[in-house]
């Protein structure tokens, strides 16, 4: 399974240099699905509604600490609601309309906990990385073959980076379009294939997306 998937990958990297036309969606949607694949190889339960903690905890969990899977998009916060400009580098005047890669602008986890408190940890999960791979490029193109809302297959920016952001007005609000780049997500794909277990691993007592959730639940008890 191994060689198939990295096959895959293969065929990303030849449409990349080649002349044939493609679109972000053609790609993207195979990098989601290698991921899948990896992800159900480790846990092949078929059960409804394990989709995302699989495909999560994979990208999570199992990344080398550089891919920064568990950071928190804050522009995704923003669109949201979440937080406001002048708790960003948005908020400071002249920087309204800048461009911004992950590593001027996004948080790991512990970071956001601590500085956008009360916005519930849980909450914050829902706009890491790996999330928004899984909801708004996973299951967009998967779907319907679109990206979800805020994203854009134009990069903002041409530096090296994981992610970047550009402002787009709409409705006279500025909503911030997130661009992931296609070198972080081919990476990301081949370092799971590369790393694909031969055999399955049993499920997590604890899902890593379902973590705060679980603390909430005994807190109110």
């Amino acid at each position: 399974m191994r060689e198939f998937l990295q096959g895959r990958v293969n065929l990303i990297k030849e449409l990349l240099r080649s002349d044939i036309e493609f679109h972000y969606a053609d790609l993207v949607l195979i990098i989601c699905t290698v991921l899948s694949a990896c992800a159900s190889r480790r846990w092949p339960s078929q059960a409804i509604g394990f989709d995302k903690k699989k495909f999560v905890e994979l990208l999570v969990i199992y990344s080398s600490p550089d891919f920064r899977t568990s950071w928190v998009s804050v522009p995704s916060l923003l669109n949201d609601g979440l937080i406001s400009n002048n708790q960003t580098p948005y908020g400071t005047p002249g920087n309204d309309c800048d461009i911004y890669c992950d590593d001027e602008i996004d948080l790991s986890l512990e970071d956001a906990i601590e500085k956008y408190y009360p916005v519930p940890p849980d909450m914050l999960q829902e706009h890491c990385y790996a999330s928004l791979i899984y909801e708004r490029l996973r299951c967009g193109y998967s779907h319907e073959y679109c990206a979800a809302k805020n994203i854009t297959h134009v990069q903002p920016s041409e530096r090296d980076a994981r992610i970047s952001y550009i402002g787009r007005l709409a409705n006279g609000t500025i909503k911030r379009m997130i661009g992931f780049h296609f070198d972080y997500l081919i990476r990301l794909a081949e370092y799971h294939v590369s790393i694909l277990p031969s055999t399955c691993s049993k499920c997590p007592s604890c899902w890593w997306i379902d973590k705060y959730k679980t603390k909430k639940m005994k807190t109110r008890r």
